[in-house]
């Protein structure tokens, strides 16, 4: 561990270290000296998203659950203030296409007064997030400047020596949360030095302690599960907004999210996971995932859960543990996967499982058609393993879905047409393909920094959307990328095989509408858009919905 004279990105120069002790003390410790701590106040702040390429979601918040419930069990009391989803019906435009959604400022800053915190910890999940993170952090010091600021997430992970230096933010927590977090609140209260608590980063005297993780959580079944009754879970229900559009009409479905690992056995170059959850694949043991499936399914009703996991199958003797714990305790449940599973982690013995125990949709990430582009970002080759994959899940009545990836760096249009095409010869219920950004925390970013794609001085993180993005990174234009990646979206969801509306569709109608008004906008020229949406105009006209169309779109 370690003193770092850290400056932030604005000038440029490399971090300087010195050496630290147990007698360093964080900026306005110094002289405050320890205090007690009873209450603590977790917030998920107001959630920006990309008004035509993004969707309106409300999720509870996993991680911060985890926190509270920990806390919880340490005696403390603890508030937890979900913005997005108690807000949800409040938009604010914030220009480029952009809106916020979420409680207000001064909703935010009533809730604060009310519960008056001690210690205050915010999530940032996203690095779309960041200034509402730093929002809510200058709000609190506004209502006490008393009010110690815990700041965490996977973009905090990424930029604790810039974040932590700014005023409102006393300190930073790198990778998972929930032991740290004691540690912090231990040291606060004076009954351990801050230099010994791990993962933590904060400001002393115009430098910045950065102390480095020591260890990981090697058993998950040591931590409660998430302490959602201090949420109004009816609310999610209510909203109905959950991760990846309903393809099955059913938008209030009680739905739950749920991880059981943490991490994934690979290292793609693109993905941040490593900031978060570390290189390592850990797990949760089946009997302790039944259990929690077990308590919402009896608690809140839940009819699916939604696995929320890296990788859920990846160890695949557990998942095959937890799909027969599901039928043998006659769980009430159907599930899905939608983050993207390995391909190589599936097989037709585990597919049986997989339908037996009640999935009925999960995603695979395949990313791309082209093996170089593939071994480039250190992503696993699933090309000719993925169709048989899909081929015995669509026997079964399990829908799949596919992420995939456009605009590598150098990639050509040829080699982004050859994604599209393998992506069109699976027949996917959905095909989601993605703009390739640098995320914070990868070592693609690194690289976009390192070459000069990416300057830290003025990048906007409220760029970092998938399709959104406009850093040119391959050969083909950002704006033909982003047309392509609507356009296949929208098609693998409306058309058939043989390019038909799709009979029968059962997504909800306002869903519908939306999508196609959201291409349209985009893209109004666009020949194949304009074709869809008469398309979806004769089957509107049929189905009894036609004037909500034409007025929408």
């Amino acid at each position: 561990m370690g003193i770092r004279d850290i400056n932030l990105p604005t000038t440029g120069s490399s971090p300087q270290f010195a050496s630290g002790s147990a007698m360093t003390q964080p900026d306005g410790f110094a002289s405050r000296g320890p205090f007690p701590v009873e209450r603590v106040q977790l917030i998920f702040p107001p959630m920006v998203f990309s008004k035509f390429q993004s969707r309106q979601t409300a999720l509870y918040p996993l991680g911060l659950g985890y926190v509270a419930s920990t806390l919880l069990g340490a005696g403390y009391d603890v508030d937890l203030m979900d913005c997005p989803s108690e807000g949800y019906e409040t938009l604010i435009d914030i220009g480029k296409d952009r809106y916020v959604y979420g409680l207000t400022e001064d909703q935010i800053r009533e809730r604060i007064k009310a519960y008056k915190p001690q210690v205050l910890g915010i999530s940032c999940l996203f690095s779309t997030l960041e200034n509402r993170m730093l929002m809510v952090a200058r709000i609190a010091k506004e209502v006490d400047p008393n009010i110690v600021v815990v700041c965490g997430g996977p973009h905090v992970g990424a930029f604790y020596a810039r974040i932590c230096q700014d005023p409102a933010v006393d300190f930073c927590i790198a990778g998972e949360g929930e032991t740290v977090m004691l540690d912090l609140l231990n040291a606060i209260q004076g009954k351990m030095p801050f230099s010994a608590v791990p993962a933590l980063s904060y400001s002393s005297g115009g430098l910045v302690v950065d102390q480095p993780r020591s260890s990981w959580v090697q058993d998950l079944d040591v931590l409660p599960h998430p302490a959602r009754h201090l949420v109004e879970m009816h609310r999610y229900f209510e909203i109905g907004k959950t991760q990846g559009l309903r393809l099955d009409g059913n938008t209030h479905i009680r739905v739950a999210q749920m991880t059981t690992s943490r991490g994934c056995p690979f290292q793609c170059t693109y993905c941040a996971k490593n900031v978060t959850w570390g290189k390592s694949y850990r797990t949760r043991s089946a009997a302790n995932v039944l259990d929690e499936i077990e308590h919402l399914v009896e608690e809140y009703g839940i009819e699916r859960i939604a696995f929320q996991d890296d990788n859920f199958t990846a160890d695949m003797g557990r998942a095959e543990e937890i799909f027969d714990g599901i039928i043998e305790r006659k769980l009430p449940i159907a599930w899905e996967a939608h983050n993207g599973l390995g391909v190589n982690f599936l097989s037709p013995h585990l597919l049986d499982k997989m339908k037996a125990s009640g999935c009925g949709s999960y995603t695979i990430a395949v990313e791309s058609a082209n093996s170089a582009r593939l071994r480039k970002v250190r992503k696993p080759n699933y090309i000719k393993l993925a169709p048989p994959i899909v081929e015995k899940s669509k026997e079964l009545g399990i829908e799949v879905r596919g992420f995939f990836m456009i605009g590598f760096p150098g990639e050509t249009l040829d080699e982004v047409w050859r994604t599209v095409e393998y992506a069109r010869s699976l027949r996917l219920a959905v095909s989601a393909f993605a703009v390739v950004t640098p995320l914070p925390g990868t070592v693609l970013y690194k690289e976009c920094v390192e070459d000069g794609l990416i300057d830290e001085v003025t990048v906007d993180f409220e760029d970092l959307s998938f399709g959104a993005f406009d850093l040119q990174l391959s050969e083909v234009p950002v704006e033909q990328l982003k047309c392509i990646r609507k356009i296949e979206w929208l098609k693998t969801v409306f058309l058939d095989d043989e390019g038909k509306f799709k009979e029968n569709l059962a997504m909800d109608p306002l869903d519908m509408v939306e999508e196609l008004q959201n291409g349209m906008a985009l893209f109004p020229d666009n020949a194949e858009l304009q074709s869809l949406h008469l398309k979806a105009i004769a089957y509107c006209a049929a189905s009894g919905i036609e004037t909500e169309l034409r007025s929408a779109v």
